[in-house]
């Protein structure tokens, strides 16, 4: 794709990724880093039976993945107590934030986010060509109220929550993001960041229905399974809210 659109989208990217992995920072400073702990990654790592499994895959890697990721959603499906069509797999949480971004987002349209949040969200935003409106944090914390009030102003298709939030590791009791979703205009998606909740206290997950329209909720393995090599996470929502809900969000070619 060439043309003045193209180029002025191009030119009004960030100047830099939103994250810079440790491998390229070694290299960058010329010396390794005495503790590895700007990513989130689980030292603990993935569980031995993960491991296993794994290892007896690999003798089909010569293959491409199923792409609906079939067993694998009936097996989070089950764990939820959800319909598989309730359960869309896709490369972390960073692929599926993508791909929603690409789904809905059109050049122009309001996207409400916090000012400091996950930075990954914003790069997919700016890339196709959206709009961000940032609501400031309040005491430490993201600002449910503010973002639902400017998410109603500027009439924006997405609003966007980490509980808890990264990086300031501030959380919301799940009342009260369940609450705010009557808040949410009409024509307005909240997409609910959910890559820590597993280290959150209890309640702090909301309990939202799988097949409530206001929301997407995104899980990943990369955190407290140790799995962030696997780039493996997933998204709960009502069926059709990914376009084709039965599919996979990752594409092979």
């Amino acid at each position: 794709m060439t043309g003045p659109r193209y180029t002025r989208l191009v030119e009004s990217l960030p100047a830099s990724v939103p994250f810079v992995g440790p491998e390229e920072q070694e290299r960058t400073r010329g010396a390794p880093f005495r503790a590895r702990l700007g990513a989130n990654e689980s030292l603990f790592g993935p569980s031995l039976a993960a491991l296993s499994a794994m290892r007896t895959e690999l003798a089909h890697v010569w293959k491409y993945g199923d792409s609906s990721s079939h067993d694998l959603r009936l097996a989070l499906a089950a764990h939820h107590r959800v319909a598989p069509e309730n359960v869309l797999v896709g490369e972390g949480i960073d692929g599926l934030l993508g791909n929603l971004v690409r789904l809905v987002v059109e050049p122009g349209d309001r996207v409400v986010t916090s000012d400091g949040a996950y930075p990954t969200f914003n790069y997919h935003v700016a890339g196709f060509g959206g709009v961000l409106e940032k609501v400031p944090y309040r005491d430490d914390a993201e600002d449910l109220e503010a973002l639902l009030t400017r998410a109603a102003e500027t009439g924006a298709k997405l609003v966007y929550l980490a509980n808890p939030d990264n990086p300031m590791g501030s959380w919301h009791r799940g009342e009260a993001v369940t609450a705010a979703l009557d808040a949410l205009p009409g024509d307005c998606l909240m997409v609910l960041d959910e890559a820590y909740v597993e280290f959150a206290p209890g309640g702090t997950a909301a309990a939202v229905a799988a097949d409530d329209p206001r929301v997407i909720r995104m899980r990943t393995f990369s955190k407290a399974y140790g799995l962030a090599g696997a780039r493996v996470g997933y998204a709960l929502g009502a069926p059709g809210s990914f376009g084709a809900s039965t599919r996979s969000a990752t594409i092979s070619a």
